[in-house]
């Protein structure tokens, strides 16, 4: 019977301490944290890869189609934003444009046009991922680029964003629009009909001293819609791209870059890129962001197919 019992305690195993099962806590939820740390980076360079990879795609489409049907066509980004969640803030819609061959005046008497697109029939506007969005330069400014960034190709300018609200219904269609008080710009990349990568000054179009602008008209019914909801004066409610359904005038770039937006405004804060004061600190913020962790995009000079550059 003795034997037994020293037999049964010598078998049993030691119990482990508190001081032993707190480390092994802590370890585990060190780990833990490092695990979604790597998955929340992992989904972040996913996202960037797939918005990389659409943009391309689109381009892509884009010149096939401008050679296949021997006409000028555009590439353009848009936003949506969903009235009923705007707190989940917009997504950049990819859309195809066809030039119509129609020119109509904005500005009165002066020589300033808007050169009309329509929606390519068919090719269905591409989501990009939640949070990423497209930049290009400001080398077509209405009045020049701000002090310090000369002709504006070093200072990048992408779609708005920021905290959206509800407006009145501006272009009549029933529905309020959705507004932000940051100024963004619509941007786009002009493909010729044998395919290579339309450049302009649309400040001085063919050295005549008229002004062209590009311009989505979204709802084909021939009217470019300016929601200008802050009531901005001059040229820049023309180009102030703050409301979903904003048919304002595109800035033709020669080059692009993705980047994650929803990143760069957790990183730096973006409470005041509000309104025209804000404009420049906004697009400054972008181009320090896009320099360092955009993906640029440029196009072969004499081909004008897309080129993706590792950042």
């Amino acid at each position: 019977m003795t034997r037994t019992r020293r037999h049964l305690r010598s078998g049993r195993r030691p119990a482990f301490t508190i001081v032993e099962l707190l480390v092994v806590m802590g370890i585990l939820i060190l780990l833990a944290v490092l695990t979604g740390i790597s998955v929340s980076g992992v989904s972040r360079e996913a996202r960037l890869s797939s918005g990389v990879n659409q943009v391309v795609a689109a381009l892509g489409t884009a010149r096939s189609f401008a050679i296949q049907n021997n006409a000028t066509v555009m590439v353009t980004f848009t936003v949506n934003v969903d009235p009923a969640q705007l707190g989940q803030g917009e997504i950049v819609e990819i859309v195809l444009g066809k030039a119509s061959g129609e020119l109509s005046t904005r500005y009165g008497s002066n020589q300033w046009y808007d050169e009309r697109y329509v929606p390519v029939p068919g090719l269905p506007a591409v989501e990009l991922p939640r949070g990423i969005k497209v930049a290009g330069p400001l080398n077509t400014a209405y009045n020049g680029a701000p002090g310090g960034w000369g002709d504006g190709d070093d200072l990048w300018v992408s779609q708005p964003g920021g905290r959206w609200r509800l407006a009145d219904d501006w272009n009549g269609d029933g529905v309020p629009e959705a507004v932000t008080d940051e100024i963004g710009r619509q941007i786009c990349i002009i493909f010729a009909p044998d395919g290579t990568m339309v450049t302009r000054n649309v400040q001085g179009a063919g050295g005549s001293g008229a002004v062209v602008w590009p311009y989505l008209d979204s709802d084909r019914n021939r009217t470019p819609i300016i929601i200008n909801h802050n009531g901005y004066g001059g040229v820049l409610q023309y180009v102030a791209y703050d409301a979903v359904g904003d048919e304002v005038d595109n800035h033709p770039v020669q080059w692009l870059a993705v980047y994650d937006d929803e990143a760069l405004r957790t990183a730096r804060g973006d409470s005041n890129w509000g309104g025209e004061n804000g404009e420049d600190i906004r697009n400054s913020e972008i181009t320090a962001w896009v320099e360092q962790f955009g993906v640029p995009i440029f196009f072969n000079r004499y081909t004008g197919v897309a080129e993706v550059s590792k950042p």
